[in-house]
């Protein structure tokens, strides 16, 4: 168990490593000697997952990763019911919009991108896997749909680093903050998480076959400060609101297939 651990770990790490890493650096973040390491990426290597320049002397992930998450998501059928929807509030935007999934009620994961055409400064598509609870508005939107006790320790579990001089590590804070999300309908973030980016989000609230209503996902708008104020970026919250209203009644009602979409008839 140990070796799968750390071969998801190594995946992971170089899944943020665009020029690669050196079997020291490996070693080094796994915390383990070369020799394991090394033992470690020649069996990634042999399964397809890892490459080595050996000019360079450095290992880089092949395109087996994200093609198995391809062939997951369109199995789910998730994007080619929900994409639609998605682009068209990034156009009516101009923004960054994102979908994420709620993952057996764990954890929050981004699942896809859409950035509008109408301008020429975009923030980057590209993100890492990990949703900040308490500095990205998505992770809000999801926090404000749980039980207090819940919310409170998923954020113990996750921490409240300070990413910014504007992120708040104050908990009491956060749960005012997340009470009044709970009542406008959408979170919003600005220059907590990264300076110069501001965001807005609304859970997806769709019924599960238990009979209850949970959040299965968060719809996203983000933009830039230098562009839109944070009062402009909040106009946005409504519209992400109603495209989360919009997917919660095409979400599946069975619990097993969290992904897979309803087709209407």
């Amino acid at each position: 168990m140990l070796a799968v651990e750390r071969a998801l770990e190594t995946i992971q790490l170089l899944s943020g490593a665009a020029d690669g890493l050196s079997l020291a650096e490996i070693s080094r973040e796994l915390i383990v000697n070369k020799a394991i390491a090394s033992r470690l990426l020649e069996t990634l290597e042999h399964a397809g997952y890892v490459w080595r320049d050996d000019v360079a002397q450095r290992y880089y992930l092949t395109y087996r990763i994200s093609n198995l998450g391809l062939r997951q998501l369109q199995q789910s059928g998730l994007l080619g019911q929900c994409t639609s929807l998605l682009e068209d509030l990034a156009e009516r935007t101009g923004e960054l919009v994102r979908l994420s999934v709620v993952e057996r009620g764990e954890k929050i994961t981004w699942v896809y991108a859409v950035v509008g055409t109408r301008r020429t400064l975009r923030i980057d598509p590209n993100f890492n896997f990990d949703v900040s609870l308490h500095t990205h508005a998505t992770g809000k939107a999801w926090l404000m749909t749980l039980p207090p006790e819940r919310a409170a320790c998923l954020v113990e579990q996750a921490g409240m680093a300070r990413l910014t001089p504007h992120t708040s590590v104050d908990f009491d804070a956060l749960r005012k903050e997340l009470d009044g999300a709970n009542r406008r309908g959408f979170a919003v973030t600005y220059e907590e998480n990264e300076i110069g980016v501001g965001a807005v989000a609304a859970p997806i609230m769709a019924p599960r076959l238990s009979g209850v209503t949970e959040c299965v996902g968060v719809v996203s708008v983000a933009a830039p400060t230098n562009r839109m104020t944070r009062a402009q970026i909040e106009a946005c919250g409504p519209l992400a609101a109603e495209v989360a209203s919009r997917l919660a009644l095409m979400w599946p009602l069975d619990e097993r297939y969290p992904l897979r979409m309803q087709r209407h008839a």
